[in-house]
């Protein structure tokens, strides 16, 4: 597995050196190999005066995972690049995170490759804690990918839960909303599409309708292992007038996740929409595949609409990612 920002030195040009000077060296060579082996092969300790345990200030650095998620979301366009995965590739995405999920990275790695993915590991800046991300390898420089997305995993403890967004920019902040309870919350999933919604033809490339997607396979494979997922979604305020927010279970029966979050909104400010007790316009997710499955297997998800407003200004953005953090906080607990 690879770590993020490790130093990667260019090739130095050899200089010709005299004979004599090779043969000093060549000495040296031998009377070093020899010490390793006398000692049993380990690396010697610090030099005297090093400072053990303080990071070395030229080692890899934390990183900004909000940064890291607006500079790839940026390009996302209705004309980017779209290609639909096959069963096999999306199985192989699939598998990669499983194998985090089970802490063998090596299989993760064995996963990914053969359909250009990789896993690199990091050090959040935002939390500090580790974080595994399973994203599209591709040569410096190059055009954009294939439009299959990213994913996240906290690796500082046991993953109990997920946050989905299918729809980076076209609905937007959204993004940042998933980074923002990703953060708050230890044990969470990011899973991140990888196109604007429209992108595709015939709607190929909308996660939260197609279920021949790699954001459908890994959420239907978090779910499978019974994490529950909170999946965000934005509305233009005029497709439901007065209301800041509409939290439903999609498919499946509203249970206490949905009940929290739709009064943690209302504490918080925000007229909120409850479908399970009335009408919401075309926003209470019914038809989302991702919740279709959870509904099937009878794991908490749900899906949650926001306003404009609690998305794009960043005192709301905010307090959305608090309330939803708490929902998260008790899946972690275990209730």
């Amino acid at each position: 597995m690879e770590r993020r920002g490790a130093n990667r030195p260019g090739a130095r040009r050899a200089a010709a050196l005299p004979v004599a000077a090779l043969l000093v060296l060549l000495a040296l060579a031998v009377g070093l190999t020899v010490a390793a082996r006398g000692s049993g092969g380990r690396p010697a300790g610090p030099a005297a005066g090093a400072a053990v345990g303080v990071p070395d200030p030229g080692g890899p650095q934390p990183v900004d995972l909000a940064a890291e998620v607006d500079a790839y979301t940026a390009g996302l366009a209705p004309s980017g690049p779209y290609l639909v995965p096959d069963a096999a590739q999306r199985r192989a995405v699939a598998d990669g995170v499983l194998a985090v999920l089970d802490g063998r990275p090596d299989r993760a790695g064995q996963a990914l490759a053969p359909v250009g993915y990789r896993l690199t590991e990091f050090t959040e800046a935002g939390s500090g804690r580790r974080v595994a991300e399973i994203a599209e390898e591709r040569p410096e420089g190059s055009a954009d990918g294939r439009g299959w997305g990213r994913v996240y995993l906290d690796l500082s403890s046991k993953s109990a839960w997920s946050v989905q967004v299918p729809h980076p920019v076209s609905d937007s902040r959204t993004e940042l909303i998933g980074v923002d309870l990703f953060r708050a919350v230890p044990g969470g999933v990011l899973v991140l599409a990888g196109a604007h919604r429209r992108a595709g033809a015939d709607g190929a490339s909308d996660p939260a309708h197609r279920g021949d997607t790699v954001f459908a396979a890994v959420v239907e494979t978090l779910t499978g292992r019974g994490l529950p997922g909170i999946q965000v979604h934005g509305f233009d305020e005029g497709s439901l007038p007065g209301a800041d927010a509409v939290v439903s279970s999609g498919a499946g029966a509203a249970g206490p996740a949905a009940e929290l979050t739709a009064d943690g909104f209302g504490r918080a400010g925000f007229a909120v929409c409850r479908a399970w007790r009335e009408k919401c316009g075309q926003l209470e997710g019914t038809t989302n595949v991702e919740g279709r499955f959870a509904a099937g297997l009878g794991v908490p998800w749900l899906h949650v609409e926001l306003a404009n407003a609690l998305r794009t200004e960043p005192a709301r953005r905010a307090r959305v990612a608090a309330v939803l953090a708490g929902t998260a906080r008790g899946w972690a607990a275990g209730s």
